[in-house]
């Protein structure tokens, strides 16, 4: 598949499948667009058009020097749409990439038919607790310091509820490691990597929120609690956005959509269906 030189600077790799409505899948923190593959993209491109892609230091896309910021990634996509020739996409994005998604749709409003946010927030004023302030958390400085980047990307998976719940950990062991060795594979490395973190934890939109005018499904797994607890975040996005329509996933956490893809998959669908042109 291409690799598109953007007008960001950014030469960034990404696939499109099937035909019919666009859908632009984007990934969380340091994720490329493999992740989708497990589960979603076949799926997925039977009904409509989907697009993945690595983001800006991760997998095949280059890791551009210096400061990342959401608004940037958020032109990426609307560099890339530009590039394929989609004016308008459904978009999807899952945490971090929820955040691109809602940058997208205020700078872009144009180019976008309908928002997904998947276990998302709109920044640090409507997290709860010490992450309520701009910058780097403490809790995730002093896992990182203790024990190491690869070290703290694995517990992510295997040693906490961030992305399974624990009755999943502990009775689908291999469903665990085959997202693990799909996410690790072309994971972004520890430089790209604290510059998306530096862009997640300074970016904020809350205040914004009101002016975002696609029709807007959040999705959140009632487990997700986890660190930052996107349980608490999709509350504020559900109020502060207008009309928007909101579920939450009974017994999944930050993963759902490598816990229970066929329910997630079929949420997708029917949300792009409803949303259709």
């Amino acid at each position: 598949m291409p690799v598109a030189q953007l007008d960001t600077g950014v030469d960034l790799y990404y696939e499109s499948h099937g035909q019919g409505e666009p859908l632009i899948l984007i990934p969380g923190t340091g994720f490329s667009g493999d992740v989708w593959d497990l589960y979603q993209t076949g799926a997925l491109a039977k009904k409509v058009n989907v697009i993945t892609f690595d983001q800006r230091g991760c997998g095949r896309t280059s890791a551009t020097p210096g400061v990342y910021t959401i608004e940037d990634m958020a032109c990426d996509v609307a560099s890339l749409m530009n590039v394929i020739g989609i004016e308008s996409a459904h978009v999807l994005g899952h945490s971090m990439g929820g955040r691109m998604a809602i940058a997208l749709a205020l700078s872009h409003p144009r180019k976008v038919r309908s928002l997904f946010l998947a276990a998302a927030g709109s920044g640090t004023a409507a997290r709860p607790g010490e992450e309520c302030v701009a910058g780097l958390p403490y809790r995730m400085v002093d896992e990182l310091v203790r024990m190491g980047f690869e070290q703290y990307v694995r517990a992510e998976f295997f040693d906490t509820t961030t992305y399974f719940t624990n009755p999943f950990l502990q009775t689908e062991p291999a469903h665990v490691q085959k997202f693990y060795d799909v996410a690790w594979a072309s994971h972004a490395k520890w430089e790209p990597f604290v510059r998306l973190v530096m862009a997640r934890h300074t970016w904020d939109a809350t205040h914004r929120l009101g002016d975002i005018k696609a029709p807007t499904l959040v999705v959140v797994g009632d487990n997700d609690d986890v660190g930052s607890n996107h349980v608490k975040q999709a509350v504020a996005l559900s109020q502060k956005i207008p009309k928007a329509e909101n579920f939450v996933f009974k017994g999944q956490s930050h993963g759902f959509f490598w816990q229970a893809p066929e329910e997630t998959n079929a949420m997708i669908l029917e949300w792009v269906a409803k949303n259709s042109r």
